[in-house]
């Protein structure tokens, strides 16, 4: 008998360890989504040029990773960029980078979304989701 109380109260132990360590709240969920879905946007429009780790393409594309660029530009000029692409030269650490980076028409305001959130939270030490909201307002006052 002294057996199932014993285990009825390790149960209940493990039962809140785990509680304590798997429970995040909805909004770092929803962030976690947002990070996921960027990365998987990102490896599918962006990583050929800029690389997976972020590192660019020598002196054709820019590096993402470990730039200046997460403190010159928000998140609004970034959207822009990645809706509409570069056609001037972009000076990033202090280096100019020519080349032409096309636009993606066909990214929707979420996916913009999505790819700044997990570039920000990647390499812009900046954890933050960049709302849709935030993005389809950014979007529509592209220059």
């Amino acid at each position: 008998m002294k057996q199932i109380p014993s285990f009825l109260g390790l149960m209940a132990i493990l039962a809140v360890c785990i509680a304590q360590t798997s429970c995040q709240s909805k909004e770092e969920i929803f962030r976690q989504q947002y990070v996921v879905e960027g990365m998987m946007q990102y490896e599918k429009h962006c990583e050929n040029c800029h690389q997976k780790d972020g590192s660019g393409l020598k002196d054709l594309y820019p590096p993402l990773a470990k730039t200046d660029l997460w403190k010159r530009l928000n998140a609004n000029q970034i959207a822009c960029i990645i809706k509409n692409g570069q056609k001037e030269a972009i000076l990033v650490n202090q280096k100019p980078y020519q080349n032409y980076m096309p636009g993606n028409a066909k990214l929707e305001a979420l996916d913009v979304a999505e790819i700044i959130t997990y570039l920000r939270d990647k390499w812009g030490n900046d954890p933050r989701i960049f709302p849709l909201d935030s993005a389809r307002l950014a979007l529509k006052n592209c220059p």
